[in-house]
């Protein structure tokens, strides 16, 4: 069975289909995303949702995994403050 996107860019590695449309072929739009589309969901004309490829998101994910230890190691190395440091930093007041 073939589907028809909404709309599909000129490099044709994007398309953008309505959820009504794209809910009886889900399995059709994650084949296209497996194959390295990127099939955007939309309703009433607004994206809500992408099927991307695997690897895509577990990059995403790995992306967001190391800036999340980035912050944590910059945030152990930058020392800790008491209560009463951390009101004189935000208030300029008196410890």
């Amino acid at each position: 069975m073939s589907v028809e996107a909404i709309h599909q860019n000129d490099s044709s590695d994007e398309i953008e289909v309505n959820l009504s449309t794209a809910r009886p072929h889900l399995s059709d739009y994650a084949e296209k995303a497996k194959d390295g589309q990127t099939v955007y969901l939309t309703n009433r004309g607004k994206r809500v949702a992408a099927l991307v490829p695997a690897d895509v998101a577990e990059a995403h994910a790995d992306a967001e995994d190391a800036y999340w230890a980035r912050r944590a190691r910059e945030a152990e190395e930058s020392g800790t403050l008491s209560w009463n440091e951390a009101i004189v930093a935000l208030e300029g007041g008196e410890a």
